[in-house]
């Protein structure tokens, strides 16, 4: 099958030379009914299920197994309607493998809290509790969406997304805006900006980290190193022994950890937003993870070799989460099995929901614009 991209119509991956999906293997047929796509809206994902003060316990941990099945699933159903045709404009940048960054981010953040999204930024609008219909729906470019179709930069702000710009590391200072505004208002809110390996070269990340050591802002600068930038491999582009270590010529923390466990990501950005909330100012993290698909969806990544990627796919973090969990004795086979019987239930629904929902009318194409 050929889809197009941009003026280009390029072939479609057959399944058999699809990316391995743990939500594929050793599965059981679903047994639960479609969850309502429409969820209620007191219901906010791991801002209200995780107690971000103390350590996990055993339901916290199924949470968070849960959240990253649920934001690989979701990625993996946009990816699959732009590569079937179903919808256009630029391809779907995916999370695969990284699902552990904005599960473990999002459980170390209070409710009242800002996250600022990249252009991966399905993952933490999942993670914190967005409705996967109306993600979906956005990204279908229908009117039941966040933002009615009109932008696939999901943003809600009541639970504090906020998705990001056409501009690589714009999110960044905008986050760095809301921390000053956090901090003058006095409210012991605290804001995330999160941005790639490649966008920490960007001088508007060496700017806001600057002015936020100065001015002691309740910012967290998160930064999900995948090792590419597009192409380019990090240690080509960063010389420096991480970009952690850049922290110490601003004068702030910096935390570097694996982006592959969402118990450390959880933890480092707990206590990054104690010392926020404190007044101690802001901290950069990075968390090494990894990328499993390619830069964008129809990407071959023929800049990678085939021993590479199956290495990578061992440090896969559902797979890993699940064997701790596991070893835990935390989460069973079966129990493991039901979740994502329920989980890929769920998103069924949810792909529905977006498909059934309408197109904006074109008279909608003039509200909510701003000059």
């Amino acid at each position: 099958m050929l889809v197009r991209i941009g003026n280009i119509r390029v072939p479609m991956r057959p399944d058999s030379d699809r990316s391995p999906d743990v939500l594929a293997d050793g599965g059981s047929e679903a047994t639960s009914s479609a969850a309502d796509p429409v969820r209620d809206d007191d219901w906010a994902g791991l801002l209200s299920a995780i107690d971000a003060d103390g350590d996990l316990d055993p339901d916290e941990l199924r949470m968070l197994m849960r959240i990253m099945l649920l934001i690989r699933k979701v990625d993996r159903a946009w990816g699959d309607a732009y590569l079937e045709g179903e919808v256009e404009g630029i391809p779907p940048s995916l999370s695969t493998g990284q699902e552990a960054v904005s599960a473990g981010a999002s459980a170390g953040l209070q409710p009242g809290d800002f996250q600022f999204t990249t252009h991966r930024g399905q993952a933490p609008m999942v993670a914190s509790g967005l409705d996967p219909g109306r993600i979906l729906a956005d990204l279908y470019m229908r009117s039941d969406g966040y933002n009615s179709g009109k932008s696939y930069h999901v943003t809600d702000v009541e639970r504090g997304v906020i998705g990001m710009g056409g501009i690589i590391g714009a999110q960044v200072p905008v986050a760095g805006g809301k921390a000053l505004a956090q901090q003058f208002r006095d409210d012991g809110g605290v804001s995330l900006a999160y941005f790639g390996d490649g966008t920490a070269n960007e001088g508007a990340i060496h700017e806001t980290a600057n002015l936020a050591a100065m001015w002691d802002l309740p910012l967290i600068m998160l930064c999900e190193n995948n090792e590419y930038n597009i192409t380019q491999r990090v240690d080509e582009a960063v010389k420096a022994p991480s970009v952690a270590s850049r922290a110490a010529g601003y004068g702030i923390p910096g935390d570097l950890v694996d982006g592959n466990d969402p118990i450390a990501v959880f933890e480092a950005v707990r206590d990054a937003a104690e010392r926020a909330r404190s007044g101690d100012g802001p901290t950069l993290i990075e968390a090494q993870t990894v990328r499993l698909d390619g830069h964008l969806t129809h990407d071959p990544q023929k800049y990678r070799s085939d021993g590479e990627i199956a290495d990578r796919w061992t440090q896969c973090p559902i797979r890993r989460f699940r064997e701790r969990l596991a070893a835990e004795d935390v989460l069973s086979k079966e129990e493991f099995d039901e979740m994502k019987a329920e989980v890929e239930s769920e998103v069924e629904a949810a792909v529905e929901f977006a498909r059934e929902s309408p197109y904006p009318e074109p008279e909608e194409a003039y509200e909510d614009l701003w000059a």
